[in-house]
């Protein structure tokens, strides 16, 4: 019996041509033999271990090998074929054998040898790595992996098993269990840096970023000089919201690139999301001075300067926006919104109207223009923008609140009754849609229970809104309680003491009940607030 033991066969094998999977993660050295390099080393390493000596099977076999060290496979064939005639008994012939056939591309002839190799030594590992590795070379992955988790249950302290199993996890789509197979690598040996940093990328492929942050928080631990760790950590921290986190990634990154542009900017963005705004503006301020100038640095500076009402130069940047970034939305908004904030609404609404003939499917500049028209009482004009808005965005709450007031202004009830409905249906819990609701009925002396109803289930949702307990003293008011409308219109005063309507509201009450004089009190304090107004003066002339 003649059994071939070659030590130069190191299988830590690499099937990268094999199996197109990225093992760039593991760094194993793999080939099936490289004929013209090799040959000398194997046939002076080869060690003949031999119960009873068959020459004639050494000389099939070395021969077989200097042919496949020369390229010449068909000739290696028939020497290995002849080898097994006088030894069948060498699992290290099959092996030989099998790779000649895997050279050929002959892959059943090769998984035939590899099987009857098995059958002498089922424990030869370098054997079952090559038939492992021959089932992925013709697409049979589901074959690889069973005898690849025969080598790793057989060898577990061979790590390449584990490395390849993973990826044939990826590639089967099970991101999942490929994450897990990796961050087991690495708990059991924490100098697998390789496979921790799989385990973060995959984790972030398949959503789990939280997971996915504290295995890139380890690997900047381990090398804080890779920037890509880095790049990863500041942008799962960033869109965790996790900001003390992601702003020192982000200065790591800016430390680590020379402090680019680009990445400078989006720790200035950052520290502006924290309220960092000194610092923010601090970023802003010196790349702008050192020349720099992107839509980016243009909105920021912008939005620093209404912050600290600096109008002047809010209006500076955002026109140079509008100037330089013609294409950028946010250069027209934020220019309106410096307007507004000057109490210019001519001009805000202006550029607005730019801003639309340019960009006509824009929900912000519509909503804004729709905002800004009902602010200057142009109902019919602030009706037609937020209208435009809201087939825009069909579920925006805030456009649908606003359109009903301006409906209401106008008294076309039964649009703003259908808004308020439609609110209340789609969130009972809008306390604002109940109360706008329920003071419009009051109002007009329509369904006042119904009112009454709603107007309640508003103050339970917010119990200190001067607004809501206005709308319920009206409310009871009209229902001709007017001990109980003035119990509620005196908490809205203490409240809010300056609302001219609140002040009427308890001075018609306090009418009701004959208590002139506090009347009186009330409506005076309305023409201290406003002397002209007319209806307070006839009110207290009659």
């Amino acid at each position: 019996m003649l059994v071939l033991i070659r030590k130069v066969l190191n299988y830590k094998k690499n099937i990268f041509f094999l199996f197109p999977i990225i093992f760039s993660c593991y760094n194993s050295t793999i080939n099936i033999k490289n004929p013209s390099v090799e040959f000398e080393k194997k046939i002076e390493n080869s060690i003949l271990v031999e119960k009873e000596i068959n020459s004639k099977a050494l000389s099939h076999f070395l021969d077989g090998e200097m042919y496949f060290s020369q390229g010449n496979f068909s000739m290696a064939v028939i020497e290995f074929q002849d080898a097994l005639r006088y030894d069948s008994s060498s699992a290290s012939i099959y092996l030989s054998l099998a790779e000649v056939f895997l050279r050929l591309n002959k892959f059943e002839r090769a998984e035939e040898t590899l099987k009857s190799a098995l059958l002498l030594n089922d424990s030869k590992k370098e054997v079952r790595e090559l038939l492992a590795q021959q089932y992925l070379m013709r697409g049979d992955i589901d074959l690889g992996e069973k005898q690849y988790l025969i080598l790793e249950s057989t060898y577990p302290s061979d790590i390449q098993f584990s490395f390849i199993l993973a990826e044939i996890a990826y590639r089967k789509g099970n991101v999942k269990n490929a994450q897990e197979k990796y961050w087991n690598i690495y708990i059991k040996d924490s100098s697998q840096v390789q496979a921790l940093s799989r385990a973060a990328e995959l984790s972030k492929i398949n959503g789990e970023l939280e997971f996915s942050f504290s295995a890139f928080e380890k690997l900047v631990l381990i090398q804080p000089e890779n920037i890509q760790f880095w790049k990863n950590y500041s942008e799962l921290a960033s869109n965790l919201k996790i900001f003390d986190k992601a702003i020192d990634g982000f200065n790591n990154l800016a430390r680590l690139s020379n402090d680019d542009p680009i990445i400078k900017e989006r720790l200035g963005i950052l520290y502006f999301e924290n309220n960092q705004f000194a610092e923010s503006d601090s970023i802003f301020s010196l790349l702008y001075n050192n020349g720099e100038i992107s839509p980016g640095i243009l909105y920021y500076k912008t939005r620093m300067a209404i912050i600290e009402q600096d109008f002047d130069s809010a209006e500076f940047f955002s026109s140079k926006q509008i100037e330089l970034f013609p294409s950028e939305i946010s250069g027209y908004t934020n220019l309106a919104l410096c307007y507004i904030n000057l109490s210019n609404s001519d001009d805000a609404i202006s550029i607005l109207i730019r801003a639309k003939n340019k960009f006509p499917n824009n929900f912000s500049i519509n909503y804004m223009l729709g905002s800004t028209y009902n602010s200057q009482k142009k109902f019919q004009l602030a009706i037609e923008s937020l209208n435009s808005a809201l087939k825009i965005d069909p579920d925006s709450r805030s456009t649908k609140h606003l359109l009903a007031n301006a409906y209401n202004s106008m008294n076309q009830w039964p649009s703003s009754e259908n808004l308020y409905k439609e609110l209340i249906r789609s969130d009972k819990m809008d306390a604002q849609a109940l109360n706008n609701y329920s003071y419009t009925l009051a109002e007009r002396g329509l369904k006042l229970k119904e009112a009454l109803n709603m107007s309640q289930r508003a103050i339970q949702l917010d119990p200190d809104n001067s607004a809501y307990l206005d709308t319920i003293g009206w409310i009871f008011y009209k229902l001709k309680k007017y001990n109980k409308a003035i119990d509620y219109i005196q908490k809205s005063i203490s409240l809010d003491p300056n609302n001219i309507v609140v002040l009427e509201h308890l001075g018609d009450a306090y009418m009701k009940i004959n208590k002139i004089e506090e009347a009186k009190l009330y409506y005076n304090k309305i023409l201290h607030l406003d002397e002209n107004n007319s209806r307070i003066l006839n009110k207290i002339n009659k």
